[in-house]
């Protein structure tokens, strides 16, 4: 059973390596891709998240995904497996899914799609917790969801044993500052994760365990050495490393609008590094060659090499 204790650092919102096709996992890909992480010193893995297309994947494709990842992880770090799903029979079955394939942990998502009230979200989140018999991280990403992980139901589910933490991409840092020491009051080990690559010092500075950040998919060391940084309250060494990753989110801007063009930048510059990724999952679109171009140009004036 995971240890809570291990949900902090740099847990990384892993790519979704893919097939020419933009619909079938490459395994291959997958297997190098948990390498290079993992030997750049990730906390923990995440599978099937935003970054990682979770909701644009075949059934059986995530399948595939979580499967390959917990058997290329081979226990060195946790396996997080996501339940981004529109409806809670949906969610439930991926959630069973993924205990029966390995994986140490399900990161769920409020139900999309049409507006729910935060009874019915409830619903949704202890079914999930029910079916997968597996710890459970919350995700609030309202801008994706429409429909939110409020700080009420939050409140409710930390002093569950089964609900372990709460990833928050919402990007409002003030609510975070708030909610942050009314969480640790209710369930001191409740986990705290922000959805920041560059803001990574400042969610340490406001409470949180770690961060999530897409970026560590192509400079996991840099993003684990920044974490340590702040973390020890080495501002210089950190700051550093923080303008360094600032740069690297010019990645991001390849495409619009901002979510397509994380994903697309991610995947260019792992291919740019011989990490085999393939295109975003259809109906997104190939990546263009100047798009290809435009993210090698930033590798190479950062230097960045595997």
């Amino acid at each position: 059973m995971l240890d809570p204790q291990q949900l902090r650092g740099i847990v990384v919102p892993m790519a979704t390596p893919l097939e020419r096709d933009g619909r079938r996992v490459n395994p291959t890909g997958v297997r190098e891709l948990v390498e290079h992480l993992v030997g750049g010193g990730v906390h923990a893995v995440f599978v099937a998240g935003t970054t990682g297309e979770g909701p644009a994947l075949e059934v059986q494709e995530w399948a595939r995904l979580v499967r390959t990842a917990v058997e290329s992880v081979r226990g060195r770090v946790p396996v997080l497996a996501g339940v981004l799903a529109p409806a809670t029979g949906p969610a439930v079955a991926l959630a069973r899914t993924a205990a029966e394939l390995g994986a140490d942990a399900v990161v769920a998502t409020a139900p999309y799609y049409y507006p729910y009230s935060d009874d019915e979200i409830l619903f949704h989140l202890r079914a999930v917790a029910d079916a997968a018999e597996l710890p459970v991280l919350l995700y609030n990403i309202p801008q994706n969801t429409r429909n939110a992980v409020s700080m009420g139901l939050c409140e409710q589910l930390a002093g569950s044993p089964e609900f372990v933490g709460l990833k928050d991409s919402s990007g409002d840092l003030d609510s975070f500052r708030a909610w942050a020491p009314a969480l640790r009051r209710q369930d001191p080990d409740f986990r705290l994760l922000l959805g920041t690559d560059h803001l990574l010092d400042v969610a340490i500075l406001l409470g949180a365990d770690g961060v999530v950040p897409s970026l560590a998919n192509v400079v996991p060391r840099l993003l684990v050495e920044a974490f340590e940084a702040a973390s020890a309250g080495d501002r210089v060494g950190c700051s550093s490393k923080i303008g360094r990753i600032t740069q690297l989110m010019a990645l991001y801007r390849v495409r619009a609008p901002q979510q397509a063009g994380i994903v697309t930048g991610i995947k260019c510059a792992l291919e740019a590094l011989g990490l085999p990724a393939g295109p975003p999952a259809a109906p997104s679109l190939p990546p263009q060659d100047r798009e290809r171009r435009a993210v090698a140009d930033v590798l190479r004036r950062l230097e960045v090499t595997t």
